[in-house]
């Protein structure tokens, strides 16, 4: 271990020929060491990755669920909304077949009232002519 430390404690071009003096042996050990190091951040890397694969799951799930309460809700309210406007046409189509009857019984009554006017007046000027007042 010493000699490890001793080498990273060089300098660079040091380093260079301190490798080269190093005995095989070494280097095979510090190439385990680097594989080692290196299988270990490859595990990492899989347990970053599994766990971000969960979470993309999760949020899937959420997003999915979401959705699904979302499109609910709107269709409910859209069956809602068509039922309200169908009764309130409804209700509007009633007023206005009721109105219109309305309006069509004041215009008997006043074609009534009109013709029962000429009457009257038919009367009074012959009930005039009869009195001498014309």
């Amino acid at each position: 271990m010493a000699y490890n430390s001793d080498f990273q404690d060089l300098l660079p071009c040091d380093q260079e020929d301190f490798a080269i003096k190093m005995p095989v042996k070494t280097h095979l050990q510090r190439l385990d060491q680097l594989l080692q190091l290196l299988i270990d951040d490859l595990d990492v890397a899989k347990k970053d990755k599994e766990q971000l694969r969960n979470n993309l799951i999760e949020l899937s799930q959420k997003t999915t669920d979401s959705f699904d309460e979302a499109n609910k809700y709107l269709n409910d309210e859209y069956r809602r909304l068509m039922q309200e406007f169908h009764e309130q046409n409804a209700l509007q189509l009633e007023q206005h077949q009721f109105l219109k009857q309305q309006v069509d019984q004041i215009n008997q009554d006043r074609i009534k009232l009109q013709q029962n006017t000429i009457v009257l007046e038919n009367r009074v000027q012959d009930a005039e002519k009869e009195l001498g007042f014309i």
